[in-house]
């Protein structure tokens, strides 16, 4: 027995060493491949980011605009992974103006909250029937490591809400460390143009630097920003009774 384990260390050691000389050898091939260094080590932060989420149970996000002179508007979401969600959207930009709240598990969503330019208002809980977008919220990208309901909506069948997703290739860079609920992260920056006008647009993302959860990240150059908390004590349950979805609910669908 010791014989054949020394035989599976060396065999081990061996395999391990290729490798190093492997990536020594090709390191032009992998930067041809995916980038420079620095491409590559964001791509290793990111994965591991993403292994730590997997690793988590609950989270809860919260989303506002950074602008001190815009609405005070937000977005509180809690989250079981893989499929449960609870949202309280709170909007104060005319026409839109009301408090909403939404409930996924599984395919199964339930809403209810006050009349908007696209819904009719639904003080009780009602059950969405498929095919219609939540009205609630957005940035649904954000919502990381949610599957996707298959009745998200007509141009939402398919959301990649994983940190590799959204940033691969973002040419991510590290820009020092930072501090968000008393959790140490490293923050991380990148630029991004609008085609449309050619405009440089800059957003980040932090990290924590023991646990490698993302704690701050911003949106549409800064303009919008989420924090989360990981694995909180949360429940999440459907609505102990709710009213079939009002015909003309959601505006210019067919047949409504």
């Amino acid at each position: 027995m010791p014989r054949r384990r020394h035989a599976v260390l060396a065999a081990l050691g061996f395999f391990a060493l290729a490798g190093i000389i492997w990536v020594v050898a090709d390191w032009g091939d992998l930067r041809g491949k995916f980038g420079s260094r620095a491409d590559i080590l964001a791509s290793y932060e990111l994965l591991r980011a993403d292994r730590a989420i997997s690793r988590t149970k609950t989270w809860s996000m919260r989303l506002q605009s950074t602008r001190t002179t815009a609405p005070k508007e937000w977005i509180i979401t809690e989250a079981i992974i893989p499929d449960r969600e609870h949202s309280w959207q709170h909007e104060d930009h005319a026409p839109r103006i009301g408090n909403l709240e939404y409930i996924r598990i599984g395919n199964d969503r339930y809403f209810r909250g006050d009349a908007m330019p696209d819904h009719k208002a639904a003080p009780e809980w009602i059950k969405l029937t498929p095919r219609v977008t939540p009205p609630v919220g957005g940035w649904f990208e954000l919502r990381l490591h949610l599957s996707n309901p298959r009745t998200i909506g007509y141009s939402f069948d398919s959301i990649e809400t994983t940190l590799w997703s959204r940033y691969g290739g973002a040419h991510l860079r590290p820009v020092g460390l930072d501090n968000y609920s008393g959790h140490e992260c490293r923050e991380w920056t990148f630029t991004w143009v609008i085609e449309e006008t050619g405009m440089h647009m800059t957003d980040t993302i932090c990290l924590g630097t023991s646990d490698h959860l993302p704690y701050h990240i911003t949106a549409s150059g800064g303009w919008v920003e989420a924090t989360y908390e990981w694995n909180p004590a949360i429940s999440i349950e459907a609505p102990k009774s709710a009213l079939p979805q009002p015909r003309g609910f959601v505006m210019g669908l067919p047949g409504e």
